[in-house]
């Protein structure tokens, strides 16, 4: 089973974009995890605490500006769709 946690920002020039996490289920899938970028580039140069931004290092694609916690505007999270 997959679960994905999407954590939406937002850059001060007025660009958003997200980072959408997947986990796979240690149980059915061996404990998988994958994070991704969605509107956003990988230029950014966060040096902080948060392992999330540490290790995706975003950055606006419009203006350059590297994007840390701070500019977190949404957190999520998708539980899979059960088949019926």
């Amino acid at each position: 089973m997959k679960t994905r946690a999407i954590t939406y920002v937002q850059c001060p020039c007025g660009h958003a974009g997200s980072i959408i996490e997947s986990f796979g289920d240690e149980s059915t899938s061996g404990g998988w995890y994958l994070s991704c970028l969605r509107d956003l580039s990988h230029g950014g140069n966060y040096d902080g605490l948060d392992p999330l931004f540490a290790d995706t290092t975003p950055a606006c694609p419009m203006c350059g500006r590297s994007l840390s916690p701070e500019h977190v505007v949404e957190r999520g999270e998708r539980l899979p769709a059960t088949l019926t």
